[in-house]
C-alpha cells in the first residue's frame, strides 16, 4: 500500500464529496483490437492489448480468477446485459449475462473516480468475509487496464474485475457515472442498486439483507 496514501490525497482534493463522477481521464496506452472470440453485437467489446508489462503485471497482483458462466442460463430472465468483456487479472473473458448460480455484488468503478477509490477497502472487506457465499466482481470503467491493476495493487484488492474500456455497460444499465453498485440474485435478476459510494457498513448489510438476503 506504499502509494495509496498520495493516490487518496490527490484524487480527494479533486471530488471527494461528490457521490459519482460523471466523466473519464482514459490514457488509452493500451490500444483495442478485435477479439476473435467474441460474439458479434453493437456493444461488443474490444479485446485489450495484453503486452508482456501487463501480463507481468497480472501475475504480480494476483486477483480471484473472473466467474465462469453458468452452463445454461435462462436468456428469459432479465439481468445483467448481454456483453462479453476482458477480465482484468487474466487473458480470460467473461459474459455478463450468463453469470448465475450465486448472489453478485457488481460494482462498476474507475481509477479516476475518488468515490470509488473511497469504498475499496469497504467492498474488498465485505467480499473477503462473504467468500464462497457471495461472488464480488468490478466492472472497470472507460479505464486504463493497467492503471487499474495498479490501483488493486496498492489497495489489496483481491475480488476479479472487467475491463470496459469502451463504457458499453452505461446504457443497458444506466450508468451516469461511477460507482455504482448492483445487486444481483443467483437467478441473475438485479435485485437492486445504489448509486455512488457506499457509505458504511451499516448501510451496506442493509443493501445486502435487502436485495439478496444476505445476513451479515
Amino acid at each position: 500500500m506504499k502509494n495509496c496514501r498520495g493516490i487518496v490525497l490527490g484524487l480527494t482534493v479533486m471530488a471527494l464529496s461528490l457521490s459519482a463522477c460523471s466523466s473519464s481521464e482514459t490514457a488509452g496506452e493500451l490500444l483495442s483490437q478485435p477479439s476473435s472470440d467474441m460474439k458479434s453485437s453493437d456493444s461488443q467489446q474490444a479485446a485489450i492489448d495484453r503486452d508482456s508489462d501487463l501480463l507481468t503485471l497480472m501475475q504480480e497482483v494476483n486477483l480471484d480468477p473472473c466467474p465462469t458462466a453458468a452452463l445454461n442460463p435462462d436468456a428469459a430472465i432479465p439481468g445483467l446485459p448481454d456483453q462479453v468483456f476482458d477480465c482484468l487479472g487474466d487473458t480470460s473473458v467473461v459474459s455478463l449475462s450468463q453469470l448465475r448460480g450465486t448472489p453478485m455484488v457488481v460494482n462498476v468503478w474507475a481509477t479516476w473516480c475518488p468515490p470509488c477509490i473511497e469504498e475499496l477497502p469497504l467492498l474488498e472487506k465485505v467480499s473477503r468475509e462473504l467468500e464462497g457465499e457471495v461472488d464480488f466482481i468490478g466492472i472497470n470503467l472507460e479505464d486504463d487496464p493497467t492503471k487499474a491493476l495498479q490501483l488493486m495493487q496498492d489497495f489489496g484488492v483481491s475480488y476479479p474485475s472487467v475491463i470496459d474500456q469502451s463504457g458499453d455497460t452505461r446504457a443497458p444499465l444506466t450508468i451516469p457515472g461511477p460507482p455504482v453498485t448492483f445487486f444481483v440474485t443467483a437467478q441473475g435478476v438485479i435485485a437492486g442498486r445504489w448509486d455512488g459510494a457506499i457509505p458504511n457498513e451499516k448501510t451496506f448489510n442493509s443493501l445486502l439483507q435487502k436485495n439478496l438476503g444476505i445476513n451479515r
